[in-house]
């Protein structure tokens, strides 16, 4: 018998898209008006917020880095956010259904260990179906850093 998946809440189950949100509300908008954002960018239902179970997460988490480290190396960096929208929506051939869990994880990862502002700015655009600044991203790494210091 399977299990049904846990309902995944962005905004308070992934410190970056606390983080997210956290920006986002200083710019005078709600946590309702975000969560519809990524809802409608992605074509996607609140029911189908779900965590990524935890075997097929782990095996993904090896894989998915690998393959962003090959775009890094073969100067693909462009095509990064394509892959975490796809990862997000559930289009990728390694995992069909929509994973916003190892998405958030991968652009938390990219944010702290890589220098890649634009491909970030870019790929939480997309996922959210708008254009968001330079100053918004670098916005979302100060808050983040500064919940890490404590």
């Amino acid at each position: 018998m399977d299990k049904k998946p846990y309902p995944f809440s962005p905004f308070e189950d992934s410190l970056v898209g606390e983080k997210i949100l956290l920006v986002w509300q200083d710019s005078h908008h709600s946590e309702k008006n975000l969560k519809d954002h990524l809802l409608l960018a992605l074509n996607l239902k609140e029911d189908q917020l779900l965590f990524t179970p935890n075997g097929i997460k782990q095996q993904l988490m090896v894989s998915y880095p690998t393959e962003i480290r090959k775009l890094i190396s073969e100067n693909k960096t462009s095509e990064i956010p394509k892959l975490l929208f796809e990862i997000a929506k559930g289009t990728t051939t390694a995992y069909s259904q929509p994973a916003i869990d190892i998405c958030f994880e991968l652009i938390e990862w990219l944010l702290t260990g890589f220098d890649l502002d634009e491909i970030l700015r870019e790929t939480i655009s997309l996922l959210f179906g708008t254009t968001l600044s330079i100053e918004f991203l670098i916005s979302v790494r100060a808050e983040y850093f500064k919940e890490l210091r404590g």
